[in-house]
């Protein structure tokens, strides 16, 4: 348990750890590796993105989402289609499939009931609080 002794450094790590346990749990039922969730999350609220973007969404390098990519297609999840970008060069769009929308609401689903039980007992103010002070921390690290 995470006391008021704990450095932010451990309580973060602890939480993120037991977190990302609960959450990897759930997305082995769902057959998904790691990665695959991220992308059908951000997929299903921004269909067509730029696969550039996507990579920054996803915070990995193009090359890693393009394995990534690669396998989801194999399995059906999404399709990728030539666009041209800025300056004519040629860039993919991503979209989900039939199947691919599928999993990603069920992934939703999934999501909802994590936070669910994440939140337990937190008031709306204190959910609030803890976006708004976790966004301040994650802006603070990445400004230096």
């Amino acid at each position: 348990m995470i006391g008021k002794t704990d450095k932010i450094f451990i309580a973060l790590l602890r939480v993120s750890g037991v977190h990302a346990a609960a959450s990897r749990e759930h997305f082995a039922r769902m057959n998904l590796t790691e990665g695959q969730p991220k992308v059908l999350y951000i997929l299903r609220r921004n269909e067509g993105i730029l696969q550039k973007e996507l990579a920054s969404l996803c915070n990995v390098s193009q090359p890693t989402l393009t394995v990534l990519l690669d396998k989801m297609m194999k399995r059906g999840f999404i399709k990728k289609e030539v666009c041209s970008v800025s300056g004519g060069k040629r860039g993919y769009q991503v979209f989900l499939t039939e199947s691919g929308k599928e999993k990603a609401e069920e992934l939703e689903n999934v999501v909802e009931e994590l936070e669910a039980k994440s939140m337990k007992g937190l008031s709306e103010e204190e959910v609030d609080l803890l976006l708004t002070l976790l966004a301040k921390v994650q802006e603070n690290l990445i400004i230096g």
